[in-house]
C-alpha cells in the first residue's frame, strides 16, 4: 500500500472554495460516470491529490460558457478512463496483488496521463478564451459600424432639415417681398 495524502470531505470544499453540498453534486455527477473515491471503513470519502485535482477541473469547465456539469464530467472521465487509479474493483483494494514494479510503472503512466490531460485542458481554455475575444471583437465591429450607419443617417437627416429651412425661410421672404410689391402697387393706386 502506499502512503497517500487522503482528505477529508470538509477539507476538500474548504480548499475549493465551493460549499458541501456543491462537493456533494460534483460527487455525484461524476460517479454516474464511473469515477469513484475510496472510503473508509466508516463509509465516509477519502480524497487524494488526483481526486482534488478531478474535481478542481470540473469546476473550473463548468464555468465556460455552453458547458454544463454533466458535459464536463464526461469529458473528464472519458480523458481518464484508462487513468483513474481509484477506479480499482473492491476485491483489488482488499488483496492488492499488483506486483510493486507494475504499480510503479501504473503510476509513471498515470502522472504522463494526467500531465497530458492537464495539457490538453489549457489548450481547450486558451482555444475557448481566444474564441470569446474573437466574438467580442467582431461584436464590438458590428456596434461601431451601425453607429457609423447611424451617425451618416443622422447627418443625410440634419442637412436635410437645413436645407428645408433654408428654403422655408426664402420663400417667406419672397413672399414678404410679393406682399410689399402688392402693397405699394395698391397705395400707388389709391
Amino acid at each position: 500500500m502506499t502512503d497517500e495524502i487522503v482528505y477529508s470531505a470538509s477539507e476538500v470544499y474548504r480548499q475549493l472554495g465551493i460549499s458541501d453540498s456543491i462537493l456533494r453534486k460534483y460527487m455525484e455527477v461524476l460517479q454516474r460516470e464511473g469515477f469513484a473515491v475510496k472510503k473508509d471503513d466508516r463509509g465516509r470519502r477519502q480524497y487524494t491529490e488526483y481526486d482534488v485535482m478531478v474535481i478542481e477541473k470540473l469546476t473550473e469547465l463548468s464555468k465556460h460558457d455552453g458547458m454544463t456539469l454533466e458535459k464536463a464530467a464526461k469529458m473528464i472521465a472519458q480523458r481518464l478512463e484508462i487513468a483513474n487509479p481509484n477506479a480499482e474493483t473492491e476485491e483489488s483494494q482488499e488483496t492488492d496483488l499488483i506486483p510493486f514494479h507494475i504499480q510503479q510503472q501504473l503510476q509513471q503512466q498515470y502522472s504522463v496521463m494526467t500531465r497530458e490531460m492537464n495539457q490538453s485542458m489549457l489548450e481547450m481554455e486558451k482555444r475557448l478564451s481566444e474564441q470569446a475575444k474573437q466574438s467580442n471583437e467582431e461584436i464590438k465591429a458590428s456596434v461601431e459600424a451601425h453607429n457609423e450607419r447611424v451617425e451618416k443617417r443622422l447627418e443625410v437627416r440634419d442637412e436635410t432639415l437645413m436645407k428645408t429651412l433654408r428654403e422655408l425661410r426664402e420663400t417667406k421672404r419672397m413672399m414678404q417681398e410679393f406682399r410689399d410689391e402688392v402693397a405699394a402697387n395698391c397705395n400707388n393706386l389709391f
